[in-house]
């Protein structure tokens, strides 16, 4: 079963903390660059104008954040499996007990969510991001040679076997970044919420848990 995970923002401001809202760029991007592609192909394209209104008019729920089992290790030392490894901030540590109204309301919302967690910027912001995290794989003929090239496949299997007619056979390793792994949470994310602290880096945190 995979496993989601919600995330807010919160900023101290006179000595509370309050859940922001914010403008999700990457995402409108996304939803744009798949509006064109429906136009395009001469289907609709309302849902996705609706999404981006949406999003542009800000949302609790604004940092670009995937399903990504190596951010989920980073952040919480969820998913963190043993064949990719990854040194996280911390292990979960439930709400904080002065957590906003509105994000408190937010997780009472997922009866069965779990590993609840906080972390401020200046924790993620200080983080190892440069490690480097060690895949294994399976690759048929085409992808090993890539791998031989780049360093890397494109795709690759965990387990030996036949995939689409390709017979996946070769057994690689190799290594990336955890900030090349995390994406857009690393190059957009973290900078947006040091950009909220505004200098204070320990007053704007994110509030985050998972479910199945």
């Amino acid at each position: 079963m995979g496993c989601d995970i919600h995330l807010f923002v919160e900023k101290k401001v006179n000595g509370a903390w309050e859940a922001l809202k914010g403008i999700n760029e990457p995402r409108i991007q996304d939803f744009h660059s798949m509006l064109q592609r429906c136009k395009k192909r001469g289907e609709g394209t309302s849902l996705w104008g609706e999404w981006i209104k949406k999003e542009q008019e800000g949302t609790y729920d604004f940092v670009d954040i995937h399903r990504n089992y190596r951010l989920y290790a980073a952040l919480a030392n969820v998913r963190n499996y043993y064949y990719n490894r990854v040194k996280p901030i911390s292990e979960p540590r439930g709400l904080p007990s002065d957590v906003s109204t509105v994000v408190k309301e937010k997780a009472d919302e997922w009866d069965e969510a779990h590993d609840h967690s906080y972390l401020t910027v200046k924790e993620l912001s200080e983080f190892d991001w440069d490690q480097k995290i060690c895949f294994e794989g399976f690759v048929g003929d085409e992808q090993y040679s890539e791998f031989l090239k780049n360093g890397a496949p494109t795709w690759w299997y965990r387990d030996e076997s036949e995939w689409g007619g390709i017979t996946l056979c070769r057994l690689i390793q190799w290594t990336e970044s955890l900030k090349d792994c995390v994406d857009t949470f690393y190059t957009w994310s973290i900078p947006k919420l040091i950009e909220l602290a505004d200098g204070d880096l320990e007053s704007v945190r994110i509030v985050f848990w998972f479910d199945n």
